[in-house]
This record gives C-alpha cells, structure tokens and sequence, in this order.
C-alpha cells in the first residue's frame, strides 16, 4: 500500500519542481530580454543626446519657413500595450522602471531657434499605488527639462535679476550663469505621481561649458540595478550650479549622501 503511495508522491513531487524550474526559467527570461530592450532604447536616448543640434532624423513638420524635428525614445512609459506589465514598480528591483526621453527641435530659414529635451525615469520601490493586478502603479519621477531658446531666455534672466535686486538676493551662480547663457531652477511644483524636477534655460549662444553643465545627463538611471533616487544623479552638473545658487544664499537644500559622489568631478 505505501509503495504504490510513495512513488505517485515522489512523481507529483517531481511534476512540481520541474514546473517551478521552467516558471523561473520563462521569467528569468521575459526579464532578460525586457532588460535587454531598456537598454537598448537607452543607448539609442544617449545618442540622441550627444547629437540632439545635429541630428535631423526626427519626425520633420514644416510650416512654411518653420520646422520642427520630433524625437522620442521611452521603454514601458505609457499605461497600455503589453508593457504595461512592466510598469510594476516591484521591477524596480531588477533594474526594469518606465522611462522616456523626448526632444524637440525648431528652425526657421533652416536656422535653429529652439531646442527642447525631456527626461523622465521612474523612481518606485513595492507598492506606492495600486491600480488592479494587471495594471500599473503610480511611479514617483525624476526629471529633467532643458530648454534653449534666447527669446525665452533674455525676460527669464531679466526678471531674475529684478527679483534679486528687491528682495536683497545674492545672485551669485545664477546671474554670473545668465550671463554665460545658463539658468537652472527647480520648481514647486512635483511632477505627477510625485517626484522631482529641475528645470534648465539655456540661451541660443550658450558656450560649450554652459552646454555641458545643460546636457550632462547620466541617462544609465533609466537600467541601473540600483536606482537613482535623487536629481544630482540624473542630472549631476545642472543640480550642482542650483545647489551652490541655494546655498550662496544661505537656503537650505536637501542634499543627501548620494549627491556628493554624483557632483565630484
């Protein structure tokens, strides 16, 4: 009576180890080439950040003698398809977060007169908000707006200027920057879901440096396995000239550890 018992128990035992195996091999899987599918659509965003004033394989609307060039690049960042999966915030622990960069360039006369770059990465760890199973939950964002566009620019450094000047504000970065083309706020307002956002203005002959500081994303938050969880890492350079603008002024800013090793260069 208990061999026959024995050996069904052993085969039922066996059935269900080879099931788990092959459920782990099919996520390990879906994993890898999930992965492998942010990492790949980020290389192609890094790219179109270092050519971003070059590059003219966007999408081209023209307007009489006005153009633009459209560009975006994002892995699981909108809430439908079958990606959607993805957006679980408990991928955060395996380097899978919703992401997008997206681009605009106009020129007119084939001059180029604005330039607007968007960086999103979603910051989650377990459950910030539910939505049913097969759905998303509300991500938390870092992010990162650049806009080079001198007409916008000039009011922006003027107005700061004036606001410095009656409220006995030390200008220091900020207007030494304006004047080298570069401003670098970060509003109140948190982006949706939560989250941070600085926002960068760059004028239309900003120097190389000032493009630097704009530009320097490190665009590896979208697929590292440790997530960045602050601006400083996203945007090390844009977060260190609005720290020091804070701080010049004896304002707080929250800077936690992980910022002094993301701005030491």
């Amino acid at each position: 009576m208990m061999r026959p018992f024995i050996g069904r128990a052993r085969v039922y035992v066996w059935h269900t180890v080879v099931c788990i195996a092959v459920l782990a091999l099919i996520l390990a899987a879906v994993w890898a080439v999930s992965y492998a599918l942010s990492v790949h659509h980020r290389h192609h965003a890094e790219r179109l950040l270092q050519q971003i004033a070059k590059d003219s394989s966007g999408r081209k609307h023209c307007t009489g003698d006005l153009c633009s060039y459209d560009f975006e690049n994002s892995f699981a960042f909108t809430n439908s398809g079958p990606l959607r999966v993805l957006r679980r915030t408990e991928w955060d622990y395996l380097g899978l977060r919703p992401w997008q960069v997206t681009a605009r360039v106009e020129t007119r006369n084939g001059e180029l007169t604005d330039i607007q770059f968007m960086a999103l990465v979603g910051r989650g760890r377990g459950w910030l908000y539910n939505e049913g199973l097969f759905s998303g939950n509300m991500w938390a964002w870092l992010m990162v707006s650049i806009r080079a566009n001198s007409e916008r620019f000039e009011p922006g450094v003027r107005l700061d200027k004036e606001y410095a000047r009656e409220n006995a504000i030390r200008t220091g970065n900020q207007i030494e920057a304006g004047s080298n083309g570069i401003l670098v706020r970060k509003p109140a307002l948190d982006t949706p879901g939560s989250g941070e956002t600085l926002v960068v203005n760059l004028s239309r002959g900003a120097p190389p440096e000032s493009r630097s500081v704009a530009f320097d994303l490190n665009l590896r938050c979208a697929t590292a396995m440790s997530p960045c969880t602050e601006l400083c890492q996203l945007a090390p350079s844009a977060w260190k000239s609005y720290s020091q603008f804070q701080k010049s002024n004896g304002w707080w800013v929250d800077e936690p550890a992980d910022c002094a090793a993301a701005t030491r260069h």
